[in-house]
């Protein structure tokens, strides 16, 4: 079956705003390692079919060969994820339609006194996969040099499917889940990779392509808060990094944090130019920076952790920005991290506590306002020997990022690769709740100034 019309490019919307695909995971099992289970699973998964093997033939079927490569760990249900960052080309969730099939039976009848018997067509519903993938998604990638990837997941479990096409998916997010729909005999993964030459989709190993690709970073420690933010800016296409090192500690370039703050706030730019000039660009068209600043700005220069979240506010200013791997990081997580790494963990400490005490104080408040509207049924049940109380569910602490947005915004020295991940981290995951410390942070910053 070819696939000139599944795997074709659809213009849209998202075409311009689609990330670049910098970065690459293995769809199911461990990001890293596909043999071996993610968190929460049980096991890691084999290849229980190779690329290119040949398939017996089958009644009324010529043999075949294998396109892709299966991935098994024996059961339905683990999570599918995207390989890379892209565009959801093909959605096909519900992939089982409803046919109707003539058949040829013979109905008796009476002719002159005699029983005989004639044709007649009866038409019964039955039941057939749309194509021998069952369930499928086709994700369309845009290397860092142009080139455009596809890749096809398919046997996807009934109502698992997560996408709908168009959407703009992250590497490593959750797409769907493993299962055996299409013509599958156990529950696998069918994965195909594809490349759009001269209009002729062309396979590759999957395998292979991701072992080229996958990125693990020597110098990144698991688990670590510098691991953490860089590895989900870089799932995003926010941020790049070589094969093997990212440098979380160097000093990030105004090449690189403008790249980021342009594909993170979607800022359009034609790309005429090579890539900071483009990106300078962008900032100027889009009202981020004023044309008189573009002059002396060169790709190589670092950027001051001031100045770096004056552009950040600046961008908050014009519109709310996107990145699915960064806003997953949990809200607590994300601001320990914060005001530890810029304010110290002392300030930290204090601002976790303060967050707290003011949670406990507007949950007490809620509490006597609910017992006040409920004073009459509380003597009701007094008068009965009952107690009543109110029910208020306790307010959630929320972060205080004050003493991070202070220490930033009268900061002269330069901003990390790894610090300027977790301040675009800042701005996607609580920009919007904590606007006045980031009007605080912004005034200081002005007037530091």
């Amino acid at each position: 079956m070819t696939l000139l019309c599944l795997l074709a490019p659809s213009p849209g919307p998202a075409e311009e705003s689609a990330p670049t695909a910098r970065a690459f995971v293995y769809p199911i099992g461990n990001e890293q390692d596909f043999t071996k289970p993610a968190p929460g699973e049980l096991a890691g998964f084999h290849v229980s079919s190779p690329y290119l093997a040949v398939r017996q033939a089958r009644k009324r079927r010529p043999q075949r060969i294998h396109y892709g490569v299966d991935l098994s760990a024996g059961s339905s249900g683990p999570v599918v994820r995207a390989i890379a960052a892209g565009v959801v080309d093909v959605s096909d969730g519900n992939a089982l339609i409803k046919v109707r099939k003539a058949q040829t039976i013979k109905l008796p009848k009476v002719v002159d006194g005699k029983q005989v018997y004639a044709n007649a067509i009866r038409y019964r519903t039955a039941y057939r996969w749309r194509t021998g993938w069952g369930n499928r998604v086709v994700i369309r990638h845009r290397l860092p040099n142009g080139d455009i990837v596809y890749s096809l997941y398919a046997h996807l479990m009934p109502r698992s499917v997560l996408v709908k096409k168009g959407d703009i998916v992250a590497a490593g997010q959750p797409i769907a889940k493993v299962g055996r729909t299409g013509r599958a005999t156990a529950p696998h993964l069918h994965l195909e990779i594809r490349t759009n030459r001269i209009e002729v989709p062309h396979t590759v190993n999957p395998l292979s392509f991701l072992e080229d690709h996958v990125m693990r970073f020597e110098d990144l420690e698991p688990g670590s808060w510098q691991s953490r933010y860089a590895l989900a800016a870089i799932k995003d296409g926010v941020i790049g990094g070589s094969k093997k090192r990212f440098d979380p500690d160097d000093s990030i370039s105004r090449e690189a944090f403008y790249a980021a703050l342009v594909s993170m706030f979607h800022l359009g730019t034609p790309f005429t130019k090579d890539e900071f000039r483009s990106s300078l660009d962008a900032l100027v068209d889009a009202g981020i920076m004023d044309d008189t600043e573009r002059s002396g700005k060169r790709a190589e220069d670092h950027v001051s952790r001031s100045d770096a979240l004056e552009l950040v506010l600046r961008c908050l200013d014009r519109g709310a920005a996107e990145s699915p791997s960064l806003a997953r990081i949990a809200t607590d997580q994300l601001a320990s991290d914060f005001n530890v790494e810029f304010a110290g963990r002392e300030a930290a400490v204090t601002a976790a506590l303060e967050a707290h005490r003011l949670a406990a104080a507007e949950t007490e408040a809620r509490r006597k306002l609910a017992a006040a509207k409920t004073g009459r049924i509380a003597k009701e049940a007094a008068a009965r020997g009952e107690r009543a109380r109110a029910k208020v569910v306790p307010v959630k602490p929320v972060p205080i990022l004050d003493p991070g947005f202070e220490s930033l915004a009268q900061s002269t020295k330069n901003i990390s690769r790894a610090e300027a991940c977790l301040l675009l981290a800042s701005a996607i995951r609580l920009g919007s709740s904590h606007l006045s410390a980031l009007e605080r942070a912004a005034t200081r910053a002005t007037n530091s100034g």
